[in-house]
């Protein structure tokens, strides 16, 4: 309908398309009067088929006119024009910046599971802020290409009025179909939408890219998405985009306010899920808890003469090391430089093999849990080593078994997974008994799964 340099009302210059679907067209223009981008969004009359897309335009336009939202671009202006054997309609909006997620995916862009999180955080905090409108506005299009993201992360919800590509009208009963194949809730299909239906479309697009799959090409298990043998994800952010994918609406989270709290684990922090978990008999490891903190220490081994012990320890290093040092100087003269490394390679390993022993001997650890943060010390002979980050990152806290031989007696230490793929661990001196309380009793504090290996 445009070409770039097109002026419309005097006021914007198309530079330019955006978009094109059956119904509307969106360009770039520059608003002259303020010097800035905007997205223009056209319908014509004229190449109407059916009333029912007008209305959902002027829909749309007054929705975006009540929304105020860092993730939805503003809305600036709605109006209307007659040209020769045409009437159009207007709405301009900011002009969110950025690539769809479809272009992101379609440009070879592969998010991690974190990555998803935070896109996810971010889609259902734009949500819990319209269902809680009066009335609630339910997009009913949620997909990649309603969704903008910026090279730092940032999302944008745009195409608020599902007009563009996406429009459907059905004979029976006079009812409107809004949304897009795939990522259409089934209760979609009755034309009924309600608050619960964006979070289906959430859990599509999720899926999507996750997987870089259409989710209507996946196959279904008792009329539900089943994606869990295509997909490596942490159990809990597979259960929980399980219930965002729930065929039937009241199998789904409620609310997106209920769905957020659940990703950032604050809902299952309301109640314990397990009994009371009592420290074992003898146990030296200190626990101290609150409402809002944990704190555990778990003290080394108990070795007598500690600074004998850290005496002995830096004489045998010395005591290895220093004949392959002074060997190998003598070689380094007569030029058998292949000799020299290969034994710089074994002292090394005996190093290494040696710092392993005495670091599980001697290492002290302490842990400290708050409402948001986690941090875990260690300490051996004076050398200290400390991680930090969120708790909305850990997957789960578990109890591995460290050794996979049969014959020999096993052998188990407690981690921290966070992020799906960095293992915190900790508390390899400890008896099994008081592994699998500390990781029960952390579980419980912080919301997460836990897994205990028999």
């Amino acid at each position: 309908m445009h070409q770039p340099g097109d002026l419309i009302k005097e006021r914007y210059q198309i530079l330019h398309l955006l978009g094109e679907g059956g119904i509307a067209t969106t360009y770039a223009a520059e608003d002259l009067n303020f010097s800035q981008q905007v997205a223009i969004k056209i319908l014509s009359l004229r190449r109407l088929k059916d009333w029912k897309a007008l209305e959902l335009f002027e829909r749309e336009g007054k929705v975006l006119a009540q929304l105020e939202h860092s993730g939805i671009p503003k809305y600036l202006d709605y109006f209307q024009l007659d040209i020769e054997g045409d009437r159009r309609f207007y709405i301009v909006q900011e002009i969110a910046p950025g690539q769809s997620l479809q272009d992101w995916v379609k440009s070879g862009w592969r998010p991690t599971e974190l990555e998803v999180r935070e896109i996810a955080k971010q889609l259902l905090d734009i949500l819990v802020y319209l269902h809680q409108l009066t009335p609630p506005v339910v997009h009913r299009d949620i997909k990649p290409q309603n969704i903008i993201r910026q090279s730092d992360g940032k999302v944008f919800l745009v195409d608020f009025g599902a007009v563009q590509d996406t429009y459907r009208h059905t004979i029976t009963n006079g009812s409107t179909i809004v949304g897009t194949y795939g990522y259409m809730a089934p209760e979609q299909f009755r034309g009924q939408a309600k608050p619960p239906t964006d979070l289906y479309g959430l859990g599509a697009t999720l899926l999507f890219l996750l997987t870089h799959k259409d989710p209507a090409d996946f196959p279904e298990k008792r009329m539900k998405i089943d994606f869990r043998p295509y997909i490596n994800l942490t159990p809990e952010f597979a259960d929980w985009l399980e219930n965002l994918l729930e065929p039937v609406i009241e199998d789904r989270f409620i609310s997106a306010a209920e769905a957020l709290a659940e990703l950032q684990g604050k809902r299952e922090r309301i109640a314990p899920r397990s009994p009371v978990n009592l420290q074992p008999a003898g146990s030296r490891v200190v626990l101290q808890k609150d409402q809002g903190r944990i704190e555990i220490s778990i003290p080394r081994k108990k070795v007598i003469f500690e600074p004998i012990s850290a005496c002995i320890f830096y004489f045998m290093v010395f005591r290895v090391s220093w004949p392959f040092i002074v060997s190998s100087f003598r070689e380094l003269e007569g030029g058998a430089i292949m000799v020299i490394i290969l034994k710089v390679i074994v002292l090394l390993t005996i190093i290494v093999v040696l710092v392993r022993f005495l670091w599980k001997l001697f290492v002290s650890t302490h842990l400290a849990f708050t409402n948001n943060k986690f941090m875990v010390t260690w300490n051996c002979l004076g050398i200290k080593h400390q991680v930090d980050g969120n708790i909305e990152d850990i997957c789960r806290v578990e109890v591995y078994r460290t050794n996979m031989n049969v014959n020999a007696p096993p052998t188990f230490t407690c981690a921290l997974q966070v992020g799906g793929v960095k293992f915190y661990n900790f508390g390899s001196n400890l008896s099994k008994m008081e592994q699998d309380w500390l990781v029960t009793e952390i579980a419980e504090f912080i919301g997460k799964p836990k897994l205990i290996d028999n």
